[in-house]
């Protein structure tokens, strides 16, 4: 294996036709513009820029030069997330309804960027690609929790960063979203559910692959148009729960995979430019 400290080596280096960047966000569009002007394709991390102008930039060159720019979205990989894809296809809960996704943790200690720009970028991707389109209206209620770890120091001044967030999603085919962002407990949640007319899918990532995603059906309610004649006997209880087999894969080993399939095949990618610029946007307008 080679090494070398200047990047450049790589990129004019011919026998390489792609790249893998996983630098400080402020360096990706330098780095991943020069690299596609070079000749090479892109893998660049999540989020792929620092804003959405530095973002268009980005997918404008890798469609001019007709180059693969993947962002790395894992999750979008994951074996759940890839089943309930399929199962969204299928129409197993109907007409999507709402989501809810809970992703919270202790956050990085004198980290520069708040809890919106480290977790949200997981679940924006997640469900941009489980729904397949953008949200036409975002609304968020921030927090700066005096929660230790988050008192960063830049410049010598102290700087208190966003560490809890709400953020509510509308979309043109009536579904809407609710994200909750938190770095202010340790009891690691990881949580979506999504909610149909036929049933509600349930994803947790903190789970063995085995009981990550169960599927409950719509339950029995029989308080419905009843009579008061019939109080003694009312009753609701959940519908059938059903435990859904999963396939078993490391995500970031299959998003490289695909990353070089669509090199070699030409092939679309699900995590492309255009989804990481959205990402971006909603980054941004969570954060005004």
């Amino acid at each position: 294996m080679e090494t070398t400290k200047d990047f450049r080596d790589i990129l004019k280096d011919k026998s390489i036709n792609a790249v893998v960047i996983a630098t400080p966000v402020s360096t990706h569009k330098e780095l991943a513009e020069e690299a596609m002007f070079l000749g090479k394709h892109v893998f660049v991390e999540k989020p792929m820029a620092l804003n959405s102008i530095e973002a268009e930039s980005m997918v404008y060159t890798a469609s001019k030069l007709d180059k693969k720019l993947a962002v790395g979205h894992v999750f979008q990989f994951a074996p759940a997330v890839r089943k309930i894809k399929e199962l969204l296809g299928k129409n197993v809960i109907g007409k999507v309804l709402h989501i809810t996704s809970d992703r919270i943790n202790l956050g990085p200690p004198q980290t520069e960027v708040d809890v919106i720009w480290d977790l949200g970028p997981h679940d924006f991707s997640i469900i941009l690609h489980l729904l397949g389109e953008a949200p036409q209206k975002i609304i968020s209620k921030r927090s700066s929790y005096p929660f230790g770890a988050f008192n960063t120091k830049k410049s010598n001044k102290s700087k208190i960063i966003t560490n809890n967030v709400h953020i509510d999603l509308d979309f043109k085919s009536g579904v809407t979203a609710h994200i909750h962002l938190g770095w202010i407990s340790s009891n690691k949640v990881r949580l979506m559910q999504i909610f149909g007319t036929k049933g509600t899918l349930v994803y947790d990532e903190m789970l063995a692959l085995d009981g990550k995603l169960k599927l409950f059906g719509l339950g029995n309610d029989n308080r419905i148009k009843s009579k008061a004649a019939d109080s003694g006997a009312l009753s609701y209880q959940s519908g059938e729960i059903t435990v859904i087999p999963l396939e078993q894969h490391e995500p970031l080993r299959l998003e490289c995979q695909e990353f070089i399939n669509s090199i070699i095949n030409n092939k679309p990618l699900i995590n492309d430019g255009k989804i990481g610029c959205e990402v971006v946007k909603l980054l941004e307008a969570s954060c005004k």
